[in-house]
């Protein structure tokens, strides 16, 4: 089954902090988008992953 969550992590322009993120949180993505940027603080992603 593939799930769609919207997610927020720490501001970074590093693809590779951005999928290490969502590792760390255990999402092995299929994809992701970044959707916002919160004052350069926050990135809120729209992640698709298998559950």
């Amino acid at each position: 089954m593939i799930k769609s969550d919207i997610i927020k992590i720490e501001f970074t322009k590093d693809r590779e902090q951005i999928e290490n993120a969502l590792k760390i949180r255990g999402i092995n993505p299929i994809r992701w988008a970044v959707v916002a940027v919160e004052k350069e603080k926050f990135l809120v992603l729209n992640v698709s992953y298998k559950i």
